[in-house]
């Protein structure tokens, strides 16, 4: 029986040799036109036609055993870009198309077309219109965008579809279903854009609620909100005032009952748009940021605040429920030879106090760079975070065990040597890092339960070198050590590599060689002294490698040191070659295999090669 899939998968290929005829047929039509008309009109900028642009042709293969795949077993990826004017008139074409791309899931192919003409522009395809962080922003949209900015004022009008319907599917690949999502935004500003500048926008979207048949668990939802902005400039750009504050009216489900308010008879369109109802409710975001440079000092602080249970249909994910302070500094010393950076913040959710306990995180850091000499620069950092939890009604029987307060501090010191001789440059660099993690929760000082405190040891090393005929070599070495109260980890590896570059550098080879090692030893306690056949059988065939804590070979004592680890192999082999017309072609090639000890976990090999051809035009 023929294969279902046959005639998708020759009508993709056919599609992929079609598309790339056409780029080939059109950069040797417009790579002429490019070298004949190379001058401008009169004494102006203006030239009567200019083309230039980029095509990456890429082609993977992938395959793995012992593991689930983490990717498709091949895949290929055109990505096309260009840019012409005629006549002062800016156009662009950008195309990215994959054969991994498939209903199941949203759209990963992109195309989009743009023209500018002096302060207007137009984009057609898929356009990514970014508003303020919490109104519109990171969302693509397929349909069209249009900007313009004569310089006192700004206009952006959007619109189009920003999810494509997606049905529910047993196959092998499907996310979630998904309705089909139409967006349109507006944002009119008034000022100098980077300076001071007043703004407002509209966001407006919504769910085509019967676009798929079998919605599950999804509810169609509709989005309306409004978005103020001020910012400004002060004393000629030494201090910045930035802030907005999104509005936004969100309605879960547009299915849900209705809302009878006579209020809201007042508000007109808006209420035909919105059509609120029992699933309706209204919440807010705000962000206020200021930066101030004085030369060799900057200083610059910002306050956030999410309400809970705020979402907006112009962003991808909102973390809701959670304020933040947060200030950092710099101080550039000597010439810049000494620079000193700093920072704090603080943050908190539970905003309504309508939760059981709050989250208080607090983080304080610093950073010094040195450059000593032109050889030896050095890096030293510290990090001190705190987490707490505490109940809201410290006088509740629960209020101990919901109590947490961890404290993390992280000590990193890097220094770096750098020396040339004789043409020949050789660069060493060291790090070391110190973690120590507390537990003072409340539980865990009391003994009720055993603390999660843990001091963590990590050093690398690494090696380089370039020598005057091309040749070039790496080695870096890595060691960590974990401790905790029942357990104990570690992990070293190392890894070298070398390059090398023919035919006066136009062919350049590299092979990267890895081996790592990481495992944990922890306390294992056997409940029952005499070992049931079935618990003796799972510790034979999981456990072989064991001894007592007491290092007596009786089992009766009940506790063990259980030993786990693996060994990961890799190796990486590069290659690149540039034709005459500068274009390179790259091949890469990775390879991973995992064995791990007499534990019994899990053993694969791994497998990607990558195809890369650019020409630039």
């Amino acid at each position: 029986m023929k294969d279902p899939s046959f005639s998708s998968k020759k009508h993709c290929d056919s599609s992929v040799v079609k598309l790339f005829m056409t780029l080939v047929v059109c950069i040797s039509l417009a790579t002429p036109l490019t070298s004949s008309n190379p001058t401008t009109i009169g004494e102006t900028d203006i030239r009567p036609f200019a083309f230039s642009g980029s095509l990456s042709l890429t082609s993977e293969a992938y395959a793995v055993n012992g593991i689930d795949a983490r990717r498709p077993p091949g895949m290929g990826l055109v990505q096309f870009n260009s840019s012409f004017s005629l006549f002062g008139i800016r156009s662009g074409i950008n195309l990215l198309y994959s054969t991994d791309d498939n209903r199941l899931r949203q759209n990963m192919n992109q195309f989009n077309f743009q023209a500018s003409w002096r302060w207007m522009t137009v984009s057609a395809g898929m356009v990514n219109p970014r508003f303020t962080k919490y109104s519109l922003f990171g969302v693509p949209v397929t349909g069209g965008l249009i900007e313009m900015n004569p310089g006192w004022f700004s206009l952006t009008l959007t619109g189009g579809r920003t999810k494509r319907k997606v049905e529910f599917s047993d196959e092998p690949g499907f996310r979630e279903p998904a309705f089909e999502r139409w967006l349109y935004a507006t944002r009119i500003g008034f000022g100098n854009q980077g300076g001071t500048q007043f703004a407002i926008s509209g966001v407006y979207a919504y769910d085509s609620a019967g676009s798929i048949s079998d919605p599950g668990k999804i509810t169609p939802a509709k989005n309306i909100n409004i978005t103020p902005e001020l910012n400004l400039l002060l004393f000629r750009g030494a201090l910045t005032l930035e802030s907005n504050f999104s509005v936004s009216a969100f309605t879960r489900d547009q299915n849900a009952g209705e809302l009878n308010i006579e209020e809201l008879d007042d508000l007109g369109f808006l209420n035909d748009l919105l059509s609120p109802n029992s699933s309706t409710f209204v919440d807010f975001a705000t962000e206020v940021s200021s930066r101030l440079n004085l030369g060799p000092v900057r200083l610059n602080g910002s306050y956030e605040r999410v309400q809970p249970g705020y979402r907006s249909l112009g962003l991808g994910n909102v973390r809701s429920d959670m304020e933040t302070y947060r200030i950092r500094s710099q101080f550039r010393m000597f010439k810049g030879k000494a620079n000193l950076s700093g920072m704090f913040s603080r943050g908190r959710n539970n905003l309504l106090a309508n939760k059981v306990s709050t989250m208080n995180r607090q983080q304080v850091g610093g950073n010094l760079s040195l450059r000593l000499t032109q050889q030896v620069n050095l890096n030293m950092s510290y990090m001190h975070m705190t987490n707490i939890n505490e109940a809201v009604d410290q006088a509740a029987t629960h209020a101990p065990h919901l109590h947490s307060e961890i404290v993390s501090q992280n000590f990193i010191l890097t220094p770096i040597f750098i020396f040339q001789r004789d043409m020949t440059t050789h660069s060493i660099s060291l790090t070391g890092s110190y973690q120590i993690l507390e537990d003072r929760s409340l539980m865990a000082i009391s003994g009720e339960r055993p603390p999660a405190d843990f001091d963590n040891i990590s050093v690398g090393a690494s090696y380089g070198t370039t020598l005057p005929n091309s040749l070039s070599f790496n080695l870096a070495a890595n060691i960590m050590h974990n401790n905790t109260e029942s357990s104990s980890a570690f992990g070293n590896g190392i890894n070298a590599s070398a390059g090398y570059a023919f035919f006066e550098r136009k062919l350049t080879t590299s092979v990267n060689l890895g081996w790592s090692r990481n495992g944990i030893e922890y306390v294992r306690i056997v409940e029952d002294p005499e070992l049931p056949n079935h618990l003796a059988n799972e510790f034979t065939d999981r456990q072989p490698a064991h001894r007592p804590v007491n290092n007596n070979d009786d089992f009766l004592d009940g506790y063990y040191i259980v030993e786990q680890w693996s060994n990961q192999y890799s190796i990486n082999l590069s290659t690149s070659y540039r034709f005459q017309n500068g274009n390179p072609l790259r091949l890469t090639v990775r390879g991973l295999l995992s064995r791990p000890g007499h534990e019994g976990g899990r053993e694969y090999n791994e497998f990607h090669a990558v195809l890369r051809y650019q020409h630039r035009f």
